[in-house]
Formats: C-alpha cells, sequence, structure tokens
C-alpha cells in the first residue's frame, strides 16, 4: 500500500494576505502528516496567527508528540498569548506508520468527506464545536485500500453561500467520480472540488479555499517518494 495525498488552494479574491495555511511533514516514526489551520486576531484573518500556529505544530509533531496533543498545546498557547482574542480552526490528517492508521484531528465543525466503495459520505464530527475550540477531537481509521479523505476550508464548505447558490458538497465529489471512467487522481480531486467551489462564488472566492485529499491506495513505486508543487506567482501592482 501508499498513500497518495494532493493539496489544492487559492486565496480570498483581490486579498494579497492568506487567511489559510496548509504544510506537510514527514512523521519520526513513518508517515506524514498534513496540517491546515486558519487564524483569526479579534475576528479579522490574521496570517501571522495561522502561520505561527502551523509550524509549532509541525514543530511537536516532528518531535514525536502525538497529534491531538499538539493541536492542544499549540491552542493553548495561542490562546494565553492573545489573551483569548486569537482563534485558530486546525485540521490534522496523518497516514501514522506506527499504528498502521489514518488520524485526523479537529477542533472546527468544517466537515470531512470520505470517499469509499463507491459512495460520498460526512464523517460525523462533534457537534459541540465551541467546547472543542481548545480541546480537538481525534478520530482514528485502520488502513482501507481505496478510502480517500479530503480535508476542506471554510471558504469551500460555504462556497455559494453569499449568492444563493451554495455548494452541495457530497453531490460536487460524486459527480468527480461519476464524470469519470478511470479512476481519479488525488490531484484531479483536489483541483476538480477547489474548481467547483470557486465556480459558485461566481469565479471570485469570497474567502481563502483549501482543499486537501489524502487516499490509501495500491504501491505504484518501488519505495520512491514523490512530491510536486505548483505554485503561482503574484505580480505587485504599484
Amino acid at each position: 500500500m501508499e498513500i497518495q495525498a494532493a493539496i489544492a488552494k487559492i486565496d480570498k479574491f483581490s486579498s494579497n494576505e492568506e487567511g489559510n495555511k496548509v504544510e506537510i511533514i514527514e512523521r519520526p516514526n513513518g508517515g506524514v502528516s498534513i496540517v491546515m489551520a486558519e487564524g483569526t486576531l479579534g475576528g479579522s484573518r490574521s496570517k501571522g496567527v495561522t502561520m505561527k500556529a502551523v509550524h509549532s505544530v509541525l514543530n511537536l509533531i516532528g518531535e514525536g508528540v502525538p497529534d491531538g496533543a499538539s493541536a492542544r498545546v499549540v491552542l493553548q498557547r495561542i490562546r494565553d498569548e492573545h489573551r483569548e482574542i486569537a482563534n485558530v480552526n486546525i485540521s490534522i490528517i496523518s497516514c501514522d506508520l506506527q499504528s498502521n492508521t489514518i488520524v485526523i484531528t479537529k477542533n472546527n465543525p468544517v466537515p470531512i468527506l470520505i470517499y469509499e466503495e463507491g459512495e460520498s459520505h460526512f464523517l460525523p464530527l462533534s457537534q459541540d464545536a465551541e467546547s472543542r475550540r481548545y480541546d480537538p477531537m481525534v478520530y482514528q481509521f485502520e488502513f482501507q485500500l481505496g478510502q480517500t479523505f479530503i480535508l476542506l476550508s471554510e471558504g469551500v464548505e460555504n462556497a455559494g453561500i453569499y449568492n444563493d447558490n451554495k455548494i452541495d458538497l457530497l453531490t460536487a465529489l460524486g459527480a468527480i467520480y461519476d464524470d469519470d471512467n478511470d479512476e481519479p487522481s488525488v490531484q484531479d480531486v483536489a483541483d476538480n472540488l477547489l474548481n467547483q467551489a470557486i465556480g459558485h462564488d461566481s469565479d471570485q472566492p469570497r474567502d481563502d479555499m483549501t482543499v486537501v485529499v489524502l487516499k490509501v491506495s495500491p504501491a505504484t513505486t518501488r519505495n520512491i517518494r514523490r512530491e510536486y508543487v505548483s505554485f503561482p506567482i503574484k505580480k505587485n501592482i504599484s
């Protein structure tokens, strides 16, 4: 088996400051973790809080601290430092080779999509989101071939909500698989779902949008690790 992962993201329309950030790291005992965060300070988007959260979580995971504990420590640090006027949504998805499981850690109610056995569904999340703001929930799944997990930012979840054209995430994901004769790659899924969300916002995203896709697949390589990055360069207009 192998883990395939892909990320697709776009910034809020006509904004030069990222509201969310996503990073990937190899785990010290084997596997990978993908960390996504969206931070606010005093009710406004905060790149500084977001980056601090992501980098702090990555550092702790790199030291071998479990995902849930890493998120909990970082959230408490931010809470103490900013006297509760800062808030961060943290979502972590990990392939943990020590336990042979997929581990998902979240402190927010943004849905997680799962595609398995030809069906799309949501991962049931804790309903008491406010109580989990600083105490993330952890969900664990044994490896299952073909199982695909999709993490989303709020911008994707709320795509189209302001123009009465809100995205139906299950329908959107189902269409990606229905429209292809061959199984779509994880990058195809991420790109397609992001493009559908952008379309629901009339091609002008009202918030940063991020899609993270992770899939357990049959091995296709000779133990070769691959990474691919495509990063647009924005021209500064003076």
